[in-house]
């Protein structure tokens, strides 16, 4: 886009989060993205919380504006955006929504679910204690806990699966549910983006049904932070796709 700018990476010990972002307002730089495990530091060292982080108690995004240093948050918007495009805002609030995770990843899709308008969210983790207290941190009756033993059962009626965990990620264990007793109509939506298709989307591939994977959100997430931090919206015929897939492979 011809932007007099760059965009490149910094390591960032969590003990010296606090003082590395504090000091971005003393720098030119105008906004960085925060990855695990300093969203939460970036969250607590901002002068303002705009409310998409405020929601999700994390920042996975620092800009500046006024002097004063911004905690935003963009997952909820990446996670909603790729969804929209493959199902409409109708089905979606017809559709019981079954999320395998329990962190912010999770805590992101939750609160995008319910933007959407989604009837039924359940939870479902390795760990059912910590499900159960994700549950209570939304305390609606539309959202309600999965024990891990379970998980199989919940399958059939679930029209939206989702893999909000770290499982399938490139070193990990895939995850381990069984996509053949999944509704013929259910769509299968994992975050993972190493490798780009993890054991889930290829269960997904071989029994017939609709998915996408995690490059999606990557992109989608991203968008907002262009703006913020340039100042003008990526261009719609500009796709990074390519270049992202070359290096993810």
């Amino acid at each position: 886009m011809k932007i007099p700018g760059a965009y490149v990476h910094f390591a960032v010990r969590p003990d010296e989060a606090d003082r590395a972002f504090k000091s971005l307002k003393k720098t030119t730089i105008t906004g960085v993205n925060v990855t695990v495990p300093l969203k939460e530091y970036a969250f607590k060292s901002a002068d303002i919380i705009t409310p998409e982080a405020e929601k999700l108690g994390a920042a996975n995004c620092l800009f500046k504006k006024d002097g004063r240093l911004y905690a935003h948050n963009t997952d909820m918007e990446g996670f909603a955006a790729p969804l929209l495009d493959n199902i409409s805002p109708a089905r979606l609030m017809n559709m019981p929504a079954l999320i395998i995770g329990t962190g912010g990843a999770a805590r992101a899709v939750i609160g995008a679910l319910l933007n959407l308008n989604c009837a039924e969210i359940r939870i479902c983790g390795r760990t059912d204690e910590k499900a159960e207290k994700l549950v209570k941190e939304f305390n609606l009756p539309s959202i309600y806990s999965v024990a891990w033993r379970h998980r199989q059962i919940s399958l059939p009626s679930a029209g939206l699966i989702i893999n909000a965990s770290s499982a399938g990620m490139k070193g990990m264990p895939d995850l381990d549910i069984d996509l053949k007793t999944a509704n013929p109509s259910a769509f299968i939506y994992d975050l993972v983006y190493t490798p780009l298709m993890t054991g889930l989307l290829k269960q997904a591939k071989n029994n017939n049904l609709s998915y996408i994977g995690g490059l999606d959100m990557l992109i989608a997430q991203a968008k907002p932070s262009f703006r913020l931090f340039f100042g003008e919206n990526p261009r719609a015929d500009l796709d990074p796709r390519p270049l992202l897939e070359n290096v993810l492979s």
